[in-house]
């Protein structure tokens, strides 16, 4: 015979269950709710979620303010704006000079995935500068080269597996006139290096010319260089030459003082500033149809093109005239490679120059000196990351050592 008072207890477990079961299910809606809903508020009255925020980012509604809810790798974290200003204000800008809170400030990495940012800095040596090579989130920073000389003006070759600069490490020790140095070009390859089988970089040149600002192309076939001889330090040319500097020409050969020249990546184009027309203006050179156009034909100076690698688009500085008057300060602009639709992308009147642009066009890496949003902070020559429509800025160095040169 059945114990009643058992079946009771079987009975009441029965309908227990599934109330603890709608009440877990409660709890869970209450207390653990989706990052793109937080705190029962309809997300889409946040607005849309910032460019270059890391997959799976999403926007919401806190106590009437809108906040970015951020993948972390441990738990899922909800900041409003101010406080994101507060935590990032040493790594995320934007272009307007707004106090905190009042900009878009996303807790990310920079965009990317995979590229390769090569730059010149004393980091790890002071007044000693050496070639470096980052990802795009600025960390860890791997050292390419470490002698007792001055490196510059590193070009980074993705395909091509390898990196150029210029060195003067075989030059006089004692020669204290950097425009009289015998600087030769180098190459490090990519593939070798940090493993048994890789020694020095690689010279290329030898003569008794100072040999600067290289540039290569994607592949490593093509690059451009400038070159002064020591008689005649103040007018250098431009040379084209094979990836070895091999079956050098020069492209252009007068007015090219303190001229910075790029090639872009597919090696059909070269950028460079030049007082070819009697004003500093950009100038786009074809290889294959050997014909050179003044981009920009302005009278404002502008200086150190760089371009994308099919050659669509270029990125300069531009020195311009702020208030009071006779207060000069450098912006950075682009444009399209027919000269048309000049857009300025800088606007907060920092000292912005030596630009480098992604292969897509979509990035450009830049050198700045500003002030933090706190006021407190003075970055010096660090490197910076920004869209292309120059809607937000990224400091993408970690050290306080000057980062100078990009190239990506």
């Amino acid at each position: 015979m059945a114990d009643p008072k058992k079946e009771s207890n079987q009975d009441e477990l029965f309908w227990l269950f599934p109330v603890l079961m709608v009440a877990a299910i409660l709890a869970i809606t209450i207390f653990v709710r989706p990052s793109g809903c937080a705190f029962g508020v309809d997300p889409s009255t946040a607005g849309p979620v910032p460019p270059g925020a890391p997959a799976g980012t999403t926007m919401s509604v806190y106590q009437g303010e809108s906040v970015v809810v951020v993948p972390k790798a441990d738990n899922t974290g909800v900041r409003t704006l101010d406080q994101l200003s507060e935590l990032l204000q040493e790594e995320i800008y934007t272009m307007e000079e707004q106090p905190p809170g009042e900009g878009t400030f996303i807790d990310c990495q920079v965009p990317g995935p995979g590229l390769k940012i090569v730059f010149r800095s004393d980091m790890y040596d002071e007044d000693n500068y050496d070639i470096y090579m980052m990802d795009e989130t600025g960390y860890n920073p791997i050292r390419l080269t470490d002698w007792e000389s001055t490196e510059s003006f590193p070009s980074i070759a993705p395909e091509g597996n390898r990196v150029y600069f210029v060195s003067d490490r075989d030059d006089d020790p004692n020669n204290p006139n950097p425009f009289t140095k015998n600087t030769e070009i180098y190459y490090v390859d990519l593939l070798l290096f940090d493993t048994p089988q890789y020694q020095d970089p690689i010279r290329l040149t030898y003569n008794n010319e100072t040999d600067y600002a290289v540039s290569v192309s994607s592949d490593a076939s093509r690059l451009v260089y400038m070159s002064a001889t020591k008689t005649n330090p103040e007018n250098p040319v431009l040379m084209l030459a094979d990836g070895d500097c091999r079956n050098g020409r020069i492209i252009a050969d007068t007015y090219l003082k303190n001229c910075i020249p790029k090639i872009s990546g597919n090696g059909k184009y070269v950028v460079y500033n030049s007082f070819l027309d009697g004003e500093m203006d950009i100038y786009l050179y074809d290889i294959e149809k050997d014909f050179t156009v003044n981009l920009t034909n302005s009278d404002i100076p502008e200086y150190f093109p760089t371009i994308n690698y099919d050659g669509s688009v270029i990125v300069y500085e531009k020195l311009l005239l702020g208030t009071p008057q006779d207060e000069e300060y450098i912006e950075l602009f682009a444009i399209d490679r027919d000269g048309k639709n000049e857009r300025q992308l800088t606007k907060d009147r920092f000292p912005n120059s030596f630009p480098a642009l992604s292969a897509d066009g979509q990035w450009v890496v830049f050198v700045s000196k500003r002030w933090d949003f706190s006021g407190n902070n003075y970055y010096d020559e660090a490197l910076f990351f920004m869209d292309i429509m120059g809607e937000q800025i990224w400091k993408i160095t970690k050290d306080p050592a000057y980062q100078e040169q990009p190239d990506l």
